[in-house]
C-alpha cells in the first residue's frame, strides 16, 4: 500500500479535515488583509486630503508583494515543507499589517503593503498544496475550494464590519485586526498543522514523521507496511528552487504552465480591479459610504456561491466549460451596468453575478493548477501560477485609478471590463485541447488511478 493510497482510498479522518481548517483560516485571513487597503481608502482620502486615484499605486503594491511571495517565497515549501513557510509568513503578515498603521502618505502604505503581499502570497500557495495533499482525490476539487472559499469570505467579514471598525478605531483598525489575527493562527499552525505527508514521502522518504502521521491517518496499518508514492518523471532528491522553476518549464509541463499563467493573469486583471475600486466607483455611481463598502461583500458572496458550483463541475470533469462559461456571463454582466441604472437592487445583483463568476473562476484555476502538478511540484506550480497572474493584479488597480483619472463614470469603467472578460473566456477555451490530452497514464501519475478512470471516461469541458 502506498500513502496515496491510504489518502485516497479510505474515508476522511479529523486529522485531514483538521488541515482543510486550519488552511481555510490561513487564507480567510489572506482575504481579509487583501480587502483591507480598499475598504480604508475612502477614509484615508478624507483624513489626508488625497484624492482615490492617488492611492492606485499603493493598492497594486500588495499585488506586486503577492507576485513576489508566490514565485520567490512560496517555492520553498517544496524543499523546506509547507509547515514551516506557513508559519514564518504568517509571522510577516501580522507584522507588516500592523506596521501599516503607522504609514503616514501613500508611498508608506505601498512599501509596507509590499511585505505584506509577499507573506500572503507564499501563504496562499501553501496553504492550497497542502490542503490538496491531504485531500482524497475523489474529493480534492470539492474540499480545495471549499477551503478558497475563505478568501472571498474574509473579504466579505472586512467588508461589512469595515463601518463599524473604522467609527471604534478610524482607518487604523482594520490593520490592527488584520495584524493580530495571522499572528495568533501562527501558533496555532505551530501546534496543530502536520507537515504534509505526500510530500514527505517524496522528498524525505526516511523521515519518522511520516510513521507518526500514518498512524493518526490509519492507526490500523502498520505503518512499515506503507511506501511511499513517486510521481512518474521526477526525482525523490529535494531539488534547488531554480530547479524546481526549471521543471515548470520542461516537459511535460511546459504548455499547461504557459496557458495556466495566462487565464490567471487575466483573471486577476479583473478581480483586482473590481475589488480594489468598488468601493470608490459605487461611491461616485451616488451609493452612501457605507453601502459602498458593503458593497465588496456581494461579490465576495457571489464568489463563494460561484466556486461551489465550479467545484461540482471540476470534480466531474468539466473544468473548461465550466471557465469559459464564467468569463463569458461574467463580460455580458459588466454590459449590463451600462444600460441599468445605479440601483441598489439592480446593480447589487450584477456584482453578487459578477463575484460568482470571477472570484469562483479564480478559486476553480487553483483547483485546476492541482491537477496540473504533483506533489513534489505542487507548491511551487501554483506559486509561480500566482507569481505571474499578479502581473494582471497590479495591472488591474493601476488601469482602475486611470479611467478614474480620466473622469470615465463608473457605469462605463464596469462595461470596459467586458473586453478583458470575453478574452479570459477565449484563453481559457483555448484550454480544451490541453486538458483532453493528459491521458489516463499521465493524470494517474499526477493524481492517483481514480483521478485518471475518471479522466479518461470522459471529454473535458
Amino acid at each position: 500500500m502506498t500513502i496515496d493510497e491510504v489518502l485516497d482510498e479510505r474515508p476522511l479522518t479529523r486529522l485531514q479535515l483538521r488541515v482543510v481548517l486550519l488552511c481555510a483560516l490561513v487564507v480567510f485571513i489572506d482575504g481579509y488583509d487583501l480587502q483591507a487597503l480598499a475598504l480604508a481608502v475612502p477614509s484615508l482620502s478624507g483624513e489626508w486630503g488625497t484624492p482615490p486615484q492617488a492611492f492606485g499605486i499603493a493598492l497594486s503594491a500588495s499585488m506586486l508583494g503577492l507576485g513576489l511571495g508566490s514565485a520567490f517565497l512560496a517555492p520553498l515549501g517544496d524543499r523546506w515543507g509547507r509547515k514551516p513557510v506557513l508559519i514564518g509568513c504568517l509571522t510577516l503578515i501580522g507584522v507588516t499589517t500592523l506596521a501599516t498603521t503607522l504609514a503616514s502618505d501613500p508611498f508608506e502604505l505601498a512599501v509596507w503593503r509590499v511585505l505584506t503581499g509577499v507573506g500572503l502570497g507564499a501563504c496562499q500557495a501553501n496553504a492550497t498544496a497542502l490542503t490538496s495533499e491531504y485531500a482524497p482525490v475523489r474529493r480534492r476539487a470539492s474540499l480545495m475550494t471549499l477551503m478558497g472559499c475563505n478568501v472571498a469570505l474574509g473579504g466579505v467579514v472586512a467588508a461589512f464590519t469595515a463601518p463599524w471598525v473604522i467609527q471604534w478605531a478610524g482607518w487604523q483598525g482594520i490593520f490592527l485586526v488584520g495584524g493580530t489575527v495571522p499572528l495568533v493562527l501562527a501558533l496555532v499552525v505551530l501546534l496543530f498543522v502536520p507537515e504534509s505527508i505526500r510530500m514527505l514521502g517524496m522528498r524525505r522518504p526516511d523521515d519518522p514523521r511520516i510513521a507518526a502521521i500514518l498512524r493518526r491517518l490509519a492507526p490500523d496499518i502498520d505503518p512499515a507496511t506503507v511506501r511511499p508514492s513517486q510521481a512518474a518523471g521526477l526525482s525523490g532528491r529535494s531539488e534547488s528552487p531554480l530547479g524546481l522553476i526549471r521543471q515548470l518549464l520542461s516537459p511535460p509541463f511546459t504548455e499547461r504552465t504557459l496557458r495556466l499563467w495566462l487565464v490567471y493573469g487575466f483573471s486577476a486583471f479583473l478581480m483586482y480591479l473590481v475589488i480594489n475600486w468598488l468601493p470608490v466607483l459605487l461611491d461616485s455611481a451616488g451609493w452612501a459610504r457605507s453601502d459602498a463598502l458593503r458593497g465588496i461583500a456581494l461579490v465576495q458572496f457571489g464568489g463563494i456561491g460561484g466556486s461551489l458550483i465550479l467545484a461540482w463541475l471540476l470534480d466531474r470533469g468539466y473544468p473548461i466549460g465550466a471557465l469559459t462559461g464564467a468569463y463569458t456571463v461574467a463580460a455580458l454582466a459588466t454590459l449590463a451596468f451600462v444600460t441599468l441604472p445605479p440601483s441598489g437592487l439592480l446593480w447589487s445583483i450584477l456584482l453578487t453575478l459578477i463575484g460568482a463568476c470571477l472570484a469562483g473562476s479564480m478559486l476553480a484555476i487553483f483547483a485546476l493548477g492541482a491537477l496540473f502538478y504533483p506533489a513534489s511540484l505542487r507548491a511551487t506550480g501554483i506559486g509561480w501560477a500566482a507569481a505571474v497572474a499578479r502581473v494582471g493584479g497590479v495591472l488591474g488597480p493601476l488601469a482602475g485609478a486611470w479611467v478614474l483619472a480620466l473622469g470615465v463614470p463608473a457605469a462605463e469603467i464596469f462595461g470596459l471590463l467586458a473586453i478583458p472578460a470575453f478574452a479570459t473566456a477565449l484563453i481559457a477555451f483555448s484550454m480544451r485541447g490541453l486538458v483532453r490530452r493528459l491521458t489516463a497514464a499521465e493524470a494517474a501519475a499526477l493524481a492517483s488511478p481514480a483521478a485518471a478512470s475518471g479522466m479518461a471516461g470522459r471529454e473535458p469541458g
